[in-house]
């Protein structure tokens, strides 16, 4: 198999180290488990199982079945077919209470937090520790979440509101809640997806002490990085089906990993030095950007210009500054604004997102399901959410125009769908990100603005994504992304700014990325 990257990426293992489970029995074992939704098999005839102390990585592409073996697993769904034993003793989940019963505690990819809660209310929600009287004991549940989430080295107030909170802080906080419970098996749904390099490492280090501890760990991850380093054994499932459950010591490389994942090569795309042209014109020019919040600045006279054709990445921890510099420039802002910016052939700073649009800037947000997507809305109305203006005809609604447009742009993006009027909602995450990033291209926009473009996103889409993106910034397009994943900035940027505390610390060429080097630039 071909699999070129031109410098180490997240797909180049670490080695991995075989440990010996802890007990002959699995904690919890799956077996010759089938689920259909709709007539559609999800699963068929699934073997899985845990063991103490040994954590077990599940991969696959989207849509693969992870997610819904592992709700089987947590009580939320009931299997077509198949049996799971607890402790070699055959057992029926019928609801989450009782997956919970058994010990099992599961931390899902979508978050389900009460953003109108504080931190400590949701992670207690439904499970208050109570004083002799029955009152809920306020100082003892805010010490256990200081606790907790120190773990994950996170220190909020236990009293603000987790609807303020950045979405990486969230994932930390539904991390927290499902260490809690105090569980023998706990499933991270892709735990890290929003997550920097620090909270990753943090969650890293709390995981191999658990494992210590006797428990055990399925981690569902679509970094393979993450799974070399972590895991004893891997199982791999490919549309439903199991195919292999191998030892670490077994897997060769993460090349081996990806064929059997997506059954096929595979080829890596990447940015090559010297695309961009030194006379292009500057698109955007940002002179001593201040954003100033309640009690000190999020960002702090940061400077840049990107010219037009580049690929311009932001860096940083949880916090640096990068999403609120890409909503400045978008016009979303909630801070108050000093330092000079112009965006454009205009040269203009914007005032709302309208102007933003009609000057050519789309916004890819790092939350797809709440800014990104209308998901109770079909295919076709989401991709003509931002272009219908421009379609044949407008303002009268042509549906054969409307129909080619959404078809091309479909096929251009190889969005898999069962048809425009399916539900976005049907869609894998996947799918759900290749169809937000189509539809801001087919306005055909100037700049293009990317926050966490591939969170939550299997290996081959990360490489579809990847592919449309350098292929659009070779046609001109002005890109500025922000990512946590410091491997995928150095694939597709030709320069790197790296944020510490909000503000900056440098800028990288593409001859001089290193992971030390931006590592050591985003650390305090």
């Amino acid at each position: 198999m071909e699999f070129m990257t031109p410098t180490a990426t997240s797909l180049d293992p670490p080695v991995a180290q075989q440990r010996a489970p802890a007990s002959a029995t699995p904690l919890v074992a799956a077996t010759r488990i089938s689920i259909a939704f709709n007539g559609s098999p999800a699963l068929t005839d699934v073997d899985f199982d845990i063991m103490a102390g040994e954590v077990h990585a599940l991969v696959g592409e989207n849509g693969a079945g992870k997610s819904s073996l592992m709700k089987i697993l947590g009580g939320l769904y009931l299997p077509d077919a198949g049996s799971i034993d607890v402790a070699g003793v055959r057992t029926d989940f019928r609801t989450t209470a009782d997956a919970m019963d058994a010990g099992i505690a599961i931390i899902h990819q979508e978050l389900n937090l009460v953003d109108s809660l504080s931190v400590v209310d949701n992670l207690f929600l439904g499970k208050e520790i109570t004083t002799r009287f029955g009152f809920p004991d306020h100082r003892a549940m805010r010490a256990k979440a200081r606790d907790v989430l120190a773990q994950l080295q996170f220190r909020p107030s236990p009293d603000a509101l987790v609807g303020a909170l950045r979405i990486g802080e969230k994932q930390l906080i539904e991390i927290a809640k499902a260490l809690l419970a105090d569980a023998r098996v706990l499933i991270m749904d892709e735990p890290t997806s929003a997550l920097s390099d620090t909270e990753t490492h943090a969650l890293a280090v709390l995981v191999r002490a658990l494992r210590e501890r006797g428990m055990g760990i399925v981690l569902i991850s679509h970094r393979l990085h993450e799974v070399f380093d972590l895991a004893d054994r891997v199982t791999v499932l490919r549309d439903g089906r199991h195919i292999a459950t191998l030892p670490m010591s077994r897997v060769e490389s993460a090349e081996q990993l990806v064929s059997m994942m997506i059954g096929k090569n595979f080829v890596a795309p990447h940015r090559e030095s010297g695309e961009v042209r030194a006379a292009a014109d500057t698109m955007v020019a940002v002179r001593d950007l201040t954003l100033s919040g309640e009690h000190r600045p999020v960002v702090d006279g940061v400077s840049f210009e990107v010219r037009r054709g580049e690929v311009f990445g932001l860096s940083g921890l949880l916090g640096a500054g990068k999403t609120e510099i890409l909503e400045t420039l978008y016009g979303v802002s909630p801070y108050r604004i000093s330092g000079a910016i112009a965006i454009g052939a205009g040269k203009r700073v914007f005032r709302t997102p309208a102007e933003a649009v009609e000057a050519g800037v789309a916004f890819v947000t790092e939350d797809r399901k709440k800014d990104g997507l209308v998901v109770d809305q079909s295919v076709e109305a989401n991709f003509m959410l931002p272009s219908l203006a421009h379609i044949e005809g407008f303002p009268f609604y042509r549906p054969r125009a409307v129909a080619r447009c959404v078809a091309a742009q479909a096929k251009a993006s190889n969005v898999k769908h069962g048809g425009a009027s399916e539900p976005v909602a049907t869609l894998s995450g996947g799918n759900q990100q290749k169809l937000i990033i189509g539809k801001w291209l087919m306005t055909q926009p100037a700049i293009l603005l990317l926050d966490e473009p591939t969170r939550g996103v299997d290996v081959a889409a990360k490489a579809e994504i990847y592919s449309q993106i350098l292929q659009a910034a070779r046609s001109g397009l002005t890109v500025v992304v922000a990512s946590s994943e410091i491997d995928e900035l150095m694939l597709m940027c030709d320069r790197i700014l790296v944020l510490c505390e909000g503000r900056a610390r440098g800028v990288l060429e593409r001859e001089a990325f290193s992971a030390d080097e931006l590592v050591k630039l985003a650390s305090p």
